[in-house]
């Protein structure tokens, strides 16, 4: 599959999935969370905002890297074949200044309900630099891709 096709499906995860699931390293085991989650255009990084009074803020603060998953499966028989499923594998960093203002303002416009949460002190924005892409499609068709790749 060329990569333009990839980089297709890819956005097109991102555009109908409003959540993914964050796994961060604890102190013994890994520890996983469902966030809202907005993408840079580019997809080279993905953004999502916690409550740093959370674990998974605490294990962001102590290991950065992270993997997020986001799929598109509905539970049928049909997502055997048809569902996608994308792990992204990165390093997580809490942006502050106005690099946070800005994040902030392309995360609500992504999730315009989640506002007050977003603006609230006690919340923080992370961003994903993401390394690697692993795409599974058709069961057990895997592709993997480097987003710094795609120019």
């Amino acid at each position: 599959m060329k990569k333009s096709e990839i980089r297709k499906k890819i956005r097109n995860l991102f555009k109908t999935q409003n959540l993914g699931i964050l796994a961060t390293l604890g102190k013994t085991f890994p520890y996983q969370s469902i966030v809202a989650f907005a993408a840079s255009p580019d997809l080279k990084n993905i953004m999502f905002t916690t409550n740093r009074m959370t674990s998974k803020y605490r294990n962001l603060k102590n290991s950065t890297k992270v993997s997020m998953f986001i799929d598109n499966r509905t539970n049928k028989e049909e997502d055997f074949q048809g569902a996608i499923g994308l792990t992204a594998l990165g390093n997580a960093n809490e942006l502050q200044g106005s690099q946070r203002k800005k994040a902030m303002s392309q995360f609500i416009r992504r999730h315009p309900g989640l506002k007050e949460f977003v603006a609230s002190p006690e919340s923080s924005i992370f961003i994903v630099k993401v390394n690697i892409y692993s795409m599974v499609m058709h069961f057990q068709e895997v592709i993997k891709v480097r987003p710094d790749s795609w120019e």
